[in-house]
């Protein structure tokens, strides 16, 4: 899942691409990236929700831009329950700490998978085995700046900007690929309120954008939440991996 931070992309615009060329990791931006790390590290439950936008090859030529919502709860280091509502479909994730279950409300089918014995090794396990991009969670990796300090050649404090009424810590980083936005609170607890990124793959640009709200941490969340029930008439489908 570290590397999957940049599939949620956005612009930053010219100043950061003419960078991008050299290598330039700003101290500051560092410490307060690092700050963000060690406070996600030490939380024993989590719960926020998303609104996320982002740019979907529709023909050859042009993208279109697709919306969905989540909420999303973690516990400990091997829980997750997860809603996201995509093109007006609500779809639900359980994982217990060996099985994955996704579940469709509208079409009232499931398939179950076994699972990584983490929630982190979870999202990564998702996307390289089965094309699903839950959320941007690159933050919740103790590990966050290292990463980013080897993928990316520029990083760069950007100054304070104001995010729907929050002051946040605006920073930006490049490469020769793709471009990387965060704002990050300005309160004590150093959360980020927006991830904007952008694929400067040809023949056009991309972006995904997440906006994260709604926090709630260290609650203690009853263990039946992570496991799944099928519902009355359900039925069980095959969970396909990609090729």
């Amino acid at each position: 899942m570290k590397k999957t931070i940049f599939l949620l992309l956005a612009i930053i615009g010219s100043t950061l691409s003419s960078k991008a060329q050299d290598v330039y990791h700003d101290s500051t931006a560092l410490l307060i990236l690092d700050k963000v790390g060690e406070y996600f590290g030490e939380l024993n439950s989590l719960k926020f929700t998303t609104k996320t936008s982002e740019d979907v090859g529709f023909r050859n030529d042009f993208f279109i831009k697709e919306f969905r919502t989540g909420e999303f709860i973690l516990q400990g280091s091997n829980k997750l329950a997860a809603k996201v509502i995509a093109r007006g479909k609500p779809q639900f994730y359980y994982y217990n700490g060996s099985q994955v279950v996704y579940y469709s409300l509208e079409d009232n089918y499931y398939a179950a998978s076994e699972a990584p014995s983490t929630t982190l090794d979870l999202f990564e396990s998702l996307y390289t085995d089965f094309g699903v991009q839950l959320v941007a969670t690159d933050f919740l990796y103790p590990d966050f700046t290292a990463h980013l300090t080897e993928t990316m050649d520029y990083i760069e404090y950007l100054g304070e900007a104001e995010i729907e009424g929050h002051k946040s810590f605006h920073i930006g980083a490049a490469n020769s690929e793709m471009t990387f936005q965060i704002w990050i609170s300005q309160e004590i607890e150093s959360r980020p309120y927006k991830i904007l990124v952008t694929f400067l793959a040809e023949p056009y640009a991309h972006q995904v954008e997440v906006t994260f709200d709604n926090w709630e941490i260290n609650m203690n969340y009853p263990e039946s939440i992570f496991e799944f029930l099928p519902p009355p008439n359900s039925k069980q489908i095959t969970w396909t991996k990609k090729d």
